[in-house]
C-alpha cells in the first residue's frame, strides 16, 4: 500500500517539523498523526494556517532547546543511584528501565522523559551503568546510573561473600597437603 502524504502541524521526533510535508504508511496516518491531530491533508488553505502558526512553534522550539541545553549542562558529571532488591549472585529480580532512571532525574529536579535515556542494555545486575541522555542527535550527555541493592540483599550479598572467602581459603589449606 502506498504511503500518505501529510502535514505536520506539530513537530515529531523522527518524523518530521512543524510545516513539513511527510510521507507516512496509512495506518500511522490514520490510526495516530490525524486523530491527534499532529497531521493534516496537505491542501493549500491547510498549508496557509500551518504557515501562519510556523513562526510561534519554531520560537517555542528554540525556548525548549535552550532549556535542553541548559538542562544537559546541569547533567554533566551527575550521578544517579537507585536502590534495588538483588540475589546473592548480584542479579537484580527486575531490570532498570529508561522510566526508572527519568523518574529518579525528575525526583531530582531534572526534566528527563523516559524517552530521552537511552541504555546501553539490560540493567539488571548489581553494577554502575553509563547511559546516555539524548534530547536532539547533537544534544545528548552521559549519565553515571550506580544500581545499589537494598539493605537486605546487601546483606545476602555479603553473606555469599564470606562464604565463597571461607571455601576459598578452606581449598587453599588442603592444596598444599596434597603435595
Amino acid at each position: 500500500m502506498p504511503n500518505v502524504k501529510l502535514l505536520l502541524q506539530e513537530s515529531i521526533k523522527n518524523v518530521g517539523r512543524v510545516g513539513d510535508v511527510v510521507e507516512v504508511s496509512p495506518g500511522y496516518a490514520r490510526n495516530y498523526l490525524i486523530p491527534q491531530g499532529l497531521a493534516v491533508e496537505p491542501t493549500k488553505s491547510n498549508l496557509k494556517k500551518v504557515e501562519a502558526r510556523r513562526a510561534e512553534i519554531e520560537r517555542q522550539e528554540r525556548e525548549k532547546r535552550d532549556q535542553q541545553e541548559r538542562l544537559l549542562k546541569t547533567l554533566v558529571g551527575k550521578d544517579v543511584t537507585l536502590v534495588r532488591r538483588a540475589n546473592e549472585q548480584r542479579h537484580l529480580y527486575g531490570a532498570v528501565s529508561a522510566t526508572d532512571i527519568a523518574r529518579q532525574l525528575q525526583a531530582d529536579g531534572f526534566n528527563v522523559n523516559a524517552d530521552d535515556v537511552l541504555l546501553p542494555g539490560k540493567l539488571d545486575r548489581i553494577d554502575t551503568y553509563t547511559v546516555k541522555v539524548r534530547f536532539a542527535e547533537d544534544l545528548e550527555t552521559d549519565l553515571k546510573v550506580y544500581v545499589a541493592p537494598d539493605a537486605e540483599s546487601k546483606a545476602a550479598i555479603d553473606a555469599a561473600s564470606a562464604e565463597q572467602a571461607k571455601a576459598a581459603a578452606a581449598a587453599a589449606e588442603q592444596a598444599p597437603a596434597a603435595e
